[in-house]
């Protein structure tokens, strides 16, 4: 009995050891001597450094530490050229090559999961090679004689299906590993035959549909979300990135339900987690897409507001909820915030009382130089639809009457102008103004429709809501 207790005794302390000892990978460069190298590495869209090390008179450079590296791909930087490698578990490991071909001779010792890998990413850059001087042939004979010889499909299919034999085998060889997660995550969305017969009315663009619906949904099928080393890919954030803006289409009813089901697929893994939700809290924050914003809010409320990320500081919370306000009035689809303004005209000027089929909300001020650009351009569009029921009010956000007035005389802009020199409306934040000019839609009911648009896309609006 003894025995046995002292056998787990040494075990758990060999465990500990173990763990203790962190990383030690060991660099032999072959004609690089006296020379720091970086291990750098991967996170969304950044690369970052772990450490730095130097080699002596005959090559070796060893990067270590007590604590083990977090997972994910890492890269070492020579002086003019670089290598990558996957760090898991083990972190206790060798490579050589050499400075004339450093990632041709790459070779790595004590580390199966590198040695796959390399073998894997050599198979790919060869196929790679081949099947871009195939596709250049299929090119050429395309432009030549308009069809492509049925050898030379024979040969591009074989070698896309060598691929996915590669991709399978690879798989099946190293289950769990960094490796098996970095190529599923990498793999397209196969289709399957949809079954629509060629008679069908439309079936092309039944077949394109279907094919739209079917990516959307099986997007990331394959991808590990409880692998937090995926974090540290040069790709992982472009495949995600790519989704919301290319495979979903970009309107925020679209957009939200497919980001809940991310990020709670991402709660398999804290780290994932904590990465997915705040990546697409900021994306969606600085969206250029008009209407993406109430992506961010959602997630905002959902998430950082409801005390589902404990990492934020109260402070940060409370910047999160006064940025939130400002957006929630005038998300689009929503009735527009009403006011009441005193008019250039004389008396008051209530929005909602309006009638209109479309109305511009335009706040501006006449010393703004981008303002000066808008201006002419929207009493022109006005000049054009105003018969048609399309109505402008301009609100001037700045104080100087005098110069005011002058400007509208001189401009002829005879559409609605009022003005809030004391903001007692509340308009700054209500429609978050925060610059000038800004451009408003509003349709029949006072609905927005489009928000913070160029002056260039206006005329598209407007005809929208009026023809």
């Amino acid at each position: 009995m003894r025995r046995i207790i002292f056998i787990a005794i040494a075990i758990a302390a060999l465990i500990s050891e173990t763990n203790a000892q962190g990383y030690r990978i060991e660099v032999k460069v072959d004609g690089l001597a006296d020379t720091k190298l970086q291990l750098g590495y991967y996170h969304g869209e950044k690369t970052l450094l772990a450490d730095t090390a130097t080699t002596n008179s005959k090559g070796v450079a060893v990067f270590k530490g007590d604590t083990l590296l977090p997972r994910g791909m890492y890269f070492v930087v020579l002086p003019e050229n670089f290598f990558e490698l996957i760090l898991e578990d083990n972190q206790q490991f060798g490579i050589t090559t050499s400075i004339d071909n450093v990632n041709q001779n790459l070779k790595f010792t004590n580390s199966p999961e590198n040695t796959a890998f390399d073998r894997y990413r050599k198979f790919l850059a060869e196929k790679q090679n081949r099947m871009g001087e195939l596709q250049k042939q299929a090119q050429e004979q395309r432009e030549a004689t308009g069809e492509v010889d049925k050898g030379l499909v024979a040969k591009i299919e074989a070698l896309d299906s060598d691929v996915k034999t590669m991709w399978n085998e690879t798989v099946a060889a190293n289950q769990g590993s960094m490796l098996a997660a970095i190529i599923n995550t990498l793999k397209p969305v196969e289709f399957p035959d949809f079954g629509i017969p060629d008679d069908a009315p439309n079936a092309d663009s039944l077949r394109w549909i279907t094919s739209i619906r079917y990516n959307q949904k099986h997007y990331f099928d394959n991808v590990d979300f409880s692998e937090s080393g995926l974090i540290r890919t040069p790709f992982f954030v472009g495949r995600i990135d790519n989704y919301f803006d290319r495979v979903l289409i970009p309107v925020a009813d679209t957009i939200v339900p497919y980001a809940d089901r991310i990020i709670e697929r991402a709660r398999a893994n804290d780290d994932m987690y904590r990465f997915i939700v705040t990546h697409l809290f900021s994306k969606f924050s600085n969206s250029s897409i008009m209407g993406m914003d109430a992506v961010f809010v959602h997630i905002a409320e959902k998430y950082f507001l409801s005390g589902q990320t404990p990492w934020i500081t109260e402070e940060t919370k409370g910047k999160i909820a006064e940025r939130v306000g400002d957006l929630k009035p005038n998300l689009i689809g929503q009735i527009a915030p009403n006011f009441r303004m005193a008019s250039l005209s004389g008396g008051v000027q209530e929005l909602h009382k309006v009638n209109a089929e479309v109305t511009v909300v335009y706040f501006w001020e006449p010393s703004c130089s981008h303002c000066k650009r808008v201006t002419p351009l929207l009493r022109d569009l006005y000049n054009k639809f105003k018969d048609k029921g399309m109505a402008v009010v301009a609100v001037y956000t700045q104080g100087e009457m005098d110069k005011w007035k002058e400007y509208v005389d001189s401009n002829e802009l005879k559409w609605i102008n009022v003005w809030d020199p004391t903001r007692g409306s509340r308009y700054h934040k209500l429609y978050d103004i925060y610059s000038t000019p800004v451009l408003y839609v509003l349709d029949k009911d006072k609905k927005i429709v489009a928000k913070r648009i160029g002056i260039e896309s206006l005329e598209r609006f407007i005809e929208q809501e009026i023809l």
